[in-house]
């Protein structure tokens, strides 16, 4: 029965198509299971190892933004511990002259102000608001009890005192103030300041660069109550996401976030423990980098393994087509000389492979099997015609009548 051309590529009765099935298919299972099962490994390393370095820059800026406020308060206190400025006789020009001093050493401060128990600014940094009352902000009014600290707001009428003899342009301040007492410990009056709150962004700067940006590695400070008051914008958001869902008693971690706008983060995130005496505010900053652009590497990897993978499997098909056809084409030639000696072709020789491999032994073995079947059935018919030879003949019915005549 004569087969189409394309039986050869048929592996239900092809050899060859059997065996580059058989070996193609087994690499390709192989190449896709092992570049899936080194993702995974690698995703995982690659998660563990980038969120931790997340969670210690979000640490470390928490911490850092901690002690810059817990600083300021200690150079607060200070300024109001001294002996001549605990004085109620002292005059408020020499008052104004040790708080722009403290003002000097450092340049966080935007204002400092000390107001007498009445809620009266007697004495600020270049005069800005002196003379005005103050004994309705939240500042003053804590601030005789005990150290205060302040949450960020937006003061635009600081700002435009400032403008004119400052090149701060932020309309948001951080409120700190101590009480201040006299000598004999009386209350005296509370020492008040504003921070800039453009120090945040140098500290933030310090930590995550702005090179950070090109990796699209984005740092955003939360309140307690989750409003945004710092973001760099470095993961090419208009608006970051809101704050992760944490736990009060998580204070610092890794997490992957799906936000509203579909694109899924990898974030390392710490929350606000204060300095010494200052307790934080509860702040939490994050430090967050798409998952696509943490996981390239990953994706990289199995992309490298597939194509390492199918590159080989093509080579193992070639090959294993050709060793298949060889033996073919000797199981073949056997099957031929077989059917030959079938039909009678008695001088038929099997083939015999050179080598000592099965498909040899076994030639060897059917050409011996058929060369001893050979011998048998000459021998047979040698017999056969020996015997022949030596019968007596048959009478025949005219030779037994001429006999009796």
């Amino acid at each position: 029965m004569e087969r189409d051309w394309w039986w050869i590529f048929d592996p239900r009765i092809s050899l060859r198509a059997r065996a580059a099935a058989l070996v193609g298919g087994s690499t390709v299972l192989f190449t896709v299971l092992f570049a899936w099962l080194t993702g995974v490994m690698f995703q995982r390393s690659v998660e563990r190892q980038v969120g931790a370095t997340f969670e210690t820059l979000a640490f470390q800026m928490s911490d850092k933004l901690d002690r810059v406020i817990a600083q300021r308060q200690h150079e607060l206190r200070l300024a109001a511990g001294l002996s001549p400025f605990r004085s109620a006789s002292l005059a408020p020009a020499e008052r104004r002259r040790m708080i722009e001093s403290v003002q000097d050493e450092s340049r966080d401060f935007a204002w400092i102000g000390f107001a007498d128990p009445s809620g009266q600014l007697t004495a600020t940094t270049r005069r800005i608001m002196e003379g005005t009352p103050v004994d309705s902000r939240p500042w003053f009014r804590a601030g005789r009890e005990r150290d205060y600290y302040g949450s960020l707001n937006d003061l635009p009428a600081l700002a435009r005192e400032l403008a004119a003899s400052d090149d701060d342009r932020s309309t948001r301040f951080l409120d700190l103030a101590v009480p201040v007492s006299a000598t004999d410990g009386a209350p005296l009056g509370v020492l008040g300041a504003h921070l800039h709150w453009n120090w945040a962004r140098e500290v933030q700067n310090s930590v995550v660069p702005e090179t950070a940006r090109r990796e699209r590695i984005g740092v955003t400070v939360y309140s307690a109550s989750g409003e945004v008051l710092l973001d760099s914008g470095g993961s090419g958001w208009t608006q970051p996401p809101e704050a992760p869902a944490l736990n009060d008693r998580n204070f610092r971690g890794i997490l992957r976030e799906n936000t509203s706008g579909g694109t899924t983060y990898l974030t390392g995130y710490a929350r606000s423990r204060g300095f010494h005496e200052f307790r934080g505010f509860g702040w939490v900053v994050t430090v967050r980098q798409p998952a696509e652009l943490v996981f390239a590497p990953v994706a990289e990897l199995q992309r490298r393994i597939a194509a390492w993978g199918l590159t080989l499997a093509g080579v193992l098909i070639v090959v294993s087509w050709l060793s298949a056809g060889r033996i073919a084409r000797r199981l073949h030639s056997i099957g031929m000389a077989a059917d030959r000696i079938r039909q009678g072709d008695i001088l038929t020789v099997m083939p015999i492979p050179r080598g000592d491999g099965e498909i040899a032994t076994l030639c060897g073995s059917l050409g011996t099997m058929v060369d001893d079947f050979r011998k048998k059935q000459e021998a047979l018919t040698e017999e056969n015609e020996r015997l022949q030879a030596t019968r007596p003949p048959v009478p025949t019915a005219r030779s037994a009548d001429r006999d009796r005549g």
